[in-house]
């Protein structure tokens, strides 16, 4: 498991840092292919249109719309996509939502404080904050969760046993699960079973396919049945305390509530409806497809799961795949800023280095008690 470097000695360590470049390379190889495979077959003019880049790269002199412009690229493939293209975005709703998405994170670091004193890790609600943040943006640059190791090693550097700093994070993920199984639930109440069926298949191939994949493989949290072993001991542990439980289950699903909200709110900011039902089970699609995150962020495996739930809910593919980029786009773009702000203010007990090392087996897990 990510969570489980093994205590290994130099020779080890230097193996696993040539293996972690191998595998974290063949990671970000794979987050493109799977971005611009969505783009090709949803159609690159579509995309380019309703995301409004073609009006930019027009503008930049990228694309030659007419005879008197210049541009490495002749032409648009058709007039309407450069309609499609002038037609104006509502900013204001694109703050809004990315407003929203620092919301939704906030209600996150708060569960997560919630989780760090029921594993009886001391601390105020900004020390446990900035181990959330921190994680949430180490996971956004590396692939295989990585940011897990990143949020427990900043925990565990703040005093506390690596042991109680992972259960944390384990049990953390575990609301993500009940998020994604408590939503999916709504879909299936809200859509009928022939539609939610259709819906969630291809988000669980996805799933199915990267859990065949890893499951030998220590980098992914999900796989093994050490973790399985571990959720059922943190399950057990928090159904002895059912009124903490209730709270912290309130605040997965305002928090997933709000990402919902977020990306309707962005469908319509770029003029592309969706209906809210189908919306809630698109987004519980990307959850499914990267709940294994192979790429960075689970780039590319979010928005095919996002756009292809989408799709078989009856929305076109162009739009499906547009809302799944915007989406994602929107979420990193407010991610990276309140992370950057929180680490420039408040700074973090541990370091990249430190995580990686730790990843790769090259330092022992510490405080280990």
């Amino acid at each position: 498991m990510a969570l489980d470097p093994p205590d290994s000695g130099t020779h080890a360590g230097r193996n696993g840092v040539g293996d972690l470049v191998g595998s974290f390379t063949l990671a970000y190889v794979v987050a493109a292919l799977l971005l611009a495979s969505l783009v090709y077959f949803s159609g690159v003019w579509d995309v380019l249109a309703n995301t409004r880049l073609l009006d930019f790269l027009i503008r930049v002199g990228v694309v030659k719309y007419h005879d008197k412009m210049v541009g490495f690229v002749e032409g648009v493939a058709d007039h309407k996509y450069y309609l499609i293209s002038q037609t104006p975005v509502d900013w204001l709703l694109v703050l809004i939502a990315a407003g929203i998405f620092l919301l939704f994170w906030g209600i996150k670091a708060l569960q997560f404080h919630g989780v760090a004193r029921f594993h009886g890790i001391g601390g105020s609600f900004g020390h446990h904050a900035r181990a959330y943040l921190y994680g949430l943006g180490i996971n956004r640059l590396f692939p295989f969760g990585l940011g897990d190791v990143g949020a427990a090693a900043a925990l565990s550097h703040q005093g506390h046993p690596w042991n109680r700093a992972a259960g944390v994070v384990l049990t953390a993920k575990l609301f993500v699960v009940f998020e994604i199984a408590a939503f999916a639930i709504i879909g299936l109440l809200a859509r009928g079973w022939m539609p939610w069926l259709a819906q969630i298949f291809w988000p669980v191939v996805i799933f199915g396919c990267l859990y065949l994949w890893l499951r030998r493989s220590r980098d992914s949290g999900f796989t093994g049945p050490g973790w399985l072993r571990e959720a059922g001991v943190a399950v057990r542990s928090l159904a002895s305390e059912p009124r903490i439980l209730a709270k912290l289950c309130v605040l997965s699903l305002l928090a997933f509530a709000l990402e919902d909200i977020a990306a309707y709110v962005i469908a319509n900011a770029f003029g592309m409806g969706v209906e809210f039902d189908v919306l809630i089970m698109g987004l519980v699609g990307a959850y499914i497809a990267r709940l294994i995150p192979l790429s960075p962020g689970g780039i590319g495996q979010f928005e095919w799961g996002f756009a292809m739930a989408l799709y078989l809910g009856g929305v076109g593919l162009p739009e499906a795949a547009t809302i799944a980029i915007l989406d994602n786009a929107i979420r990193y773009v407010s991610g990276t800023l309140i992370l950057g702000s929180v680490l420039l203010r408040y700074g973090v007990e541990t370091n990249l280095r430190a995580v990686l090392d730790l990843f790769a087996g090259i330092q022992p897990r510490p405080g280990a008690a």
